[in-house]
């Protein structure tokens, strides 16, 4: 959930899974084939996660501080958690990275693990700074931000769902075949629809220039400060480096093995389902009262398909 950019592979194409959705593609015969497949897996959901009224009031300046801060709160213990599977996942690929006796698979093995190398150091130096953006802005804008570890009666579900996700990936036993794709596929999933549904929320910004924020009941902290962080072009930029790396890891394992295919979808779709029930329930339900944080409800949201920058019809492209 950053928006810095490290020196990576920048991906020039996006194969969104709204086109997968409502066409008949041969995913055996693409190179994008995991996240495009993944993004057509409960694709209602999908909406549902990255379309809540808690996004909608962020975008017009409608939350009071004492909801951003509650939700704040919540956010930088999921960074945490996030930072954490980073480590253990950098920690895996460097005691895996070792050579295969065939030498055309071992360049190819190891220009993947390198580049993964690379992007999940710089996903743990940004889950740093992000937690220090938490705090930098909450004392700009008089947000008072509850100390961490939060207390269970302020934790949204939607956290306990990805805390206990991501201890769970951290702790399973690693597969020979691919070790680190159930890790990698949850970075991924968690930063896209992150990244889907700030940008949507972006869009939702019903204020024509010249754009102001005193009358933001945050002061303006989501509208000038957060939803521009979380919607901008590095940060999408840096979502789709890994989405490369994770889609031409796989292409190069499976090798258009059917038997491996079936088997990457099976281990990924847990997660990114897994992903899916947590972001859902990851925005407070601002139905209730005013200044109180109450548990989103599964099910919620709007209907509709996609249009993120990055989930435009691929004629686009």
């Amino acid at each position: 959930m950053s928006n810095t950019i490290p020196t990576l592979y920048i991906m020039p194409t996006h194969h969104p899974g709204t086109f997968v959705h409502h066409n008949n593609i041969d995913l055996t015969d693409v190179p994008w084939a995991l996240t495009t497949h993944l993004l057509s897996v409960n694709h209602d959901q999908l909406l549902r996660a990255t379309r809540h009224a808690f996004l909608s009031r962020a975008a017009n300046g409608t939350l009071p501080k004492s909801l951003v801060a509650s939700w704040l709160a919540n956010d930088r213990m999921y960074l945490e958690g996030y930072t954490n599977l980073n480590s253990n996942l950098l920690n895996l690929i460097r005691s895996k990275k070792t050579l295969p006796v065939d030498e055309s698979a071992a360049s190819a093995d190891s220009d993947i693990e390198t580049r993964l190398i690379a992007w999940l150091e710089a996903g743990v130096e940004n889950g740093k700074r992000e937690i220090k953006l938490f705090h930098e802005v909450a004392d700009i804008y008089k947000i008072e931000l509850h100390p961490s570890p939060l207390p269970q009666h302020l934790q949204l579900e939607g956290l306990r769902r990805y805390e206990a996700l991501f201890a769970s990936v951290a702790a399973q036993t690693p597969h020979d075949f691919i070790p680190w794709l159930e890790g990698v596929t949850l970075l991924w999933a968690t930063e896209k629809v992150y990244y889907e549904a700030w940008s949507w929320a972006r869009r939702q910004d019903a204020q024509s220039s010249p754009r102001t924020f005193d009358k933001d009941e945050d002061g303006g902290a989501m509208r000038r400060e957060f939803i521009p962080n979380w919607s901008n072009r590095d940060f999408l930029l840096f979502v789709e480096q890994l989405e490369r790396i994770l889609n031409e890891g796989v292409s190069q394992a499976v090798s258009r093995d059917e038997a491996r295919w079936l088997e990457v979808k099976t281990r990924t779709e847990a997660i990114w389902k897994a992903v899916l029930d947590a972001e859902e329930v990851f925005w407070p339900d601002v139905s209730a009262t005013e200044g109180y944080l109450k548990e989103a409800v599964v099910g919620g949201g709007a209907q509709g398909d996609l249009d993120g920058s990055t989930l435009n019809g691929v004629n686009e492209n």
